[in-house]
């Protein structure tokens, strides 16, 4: 069997309902991490880390704004702020093997942690926060959007995928209208848009700024 094919099979047991798939999430990724980048490209066809960091530099615009990517995995995203220009981008992912591809990409700084618990950052820390490919089957619920909230300074950005299978089975399109009627952000955009071409599977790419 392919390193791809054997990277998605692990997938098989994966308990999909289940946002607290931390343990499983991280035997998956060890043994992904080498052949990730080659399947998204070639057999996922995945497209969702180039569209979010163009629709996240529409409003961000200082190049060196403070910006932590949140479940970086290989680095996908911060490959992309540096072609277009940005330099002050840390991240944060549950795969030390993952992290260890990312480190070829310019991170400022990179740590060991999930979104499913608090991260290890202070309260209105970053000045943007970027979270593509985290909030999908199996992985991380709605209610966590409201530490990327946290670790945001009022009036910065956070821009995040939603994958469309579970935008509104598990609630992040009225999770979304709660945090905005709480006053806790503003929705700037969300737009559905291509996420995974091979697979035909669309995400909402979503920007909200903190109140």
């Amino acid at each position: 069997m392919s390193a791809a094919k054997k990277g998605l099979k692990l997938y098989d047991n994966l308990d999909v309902a289940n946002t607290q798939n931390d343990n499983d999430l991280i035997d998956v990724y060890q043994k992904w991490a080498g052949a990730y980048d080659d399947d998204n490209d070639n057999l996922l066809g995945t497209v969702s880390q180039p569209i979010a960091v163009n629709i996240f530099a529409r409003y961000v615009k200082n190049k060196a704004a403070k910006i932590i990517d949140v479940g970086c995995g290989t680095g996908l995203v911060g490959a992309e702020l540096e072609k277009i220009g940005f330099s002050n981008y840390s991240g944060i992912d549950l795969s030390e093997e993952m992290l260890t591809i990312a480190k070829r990409r310019n991170y400022c700084h990179l740590d060991v942690g999930s979104l499913n618990d608090a991260l290890p950052f202070a309260d209105n820390e970053y000045d943007a926060a970027l979270c593509v490919g985290v909030f999908t089957h199996g992985h991380v619920g709605a209610e966590r959007l409201i530490e990327l909230i946290r670790i945001v300074k009022s009036g910065g950005i956070i821009c995040f995928t939603v994958n469309e299978g579970v935008y509104s089975s598990s609630g992040f399109d009225e999770k979304i209208k709660e945090l905005e009627s709480n006053k806790l952000v503003e929705i700037l955009e969300i737009q559905q848009n291509e996420y995974m071409k091979k697979k035909n599977v669309k995400g909402l790419y979503c920007v909200l700024s903190v109140v």
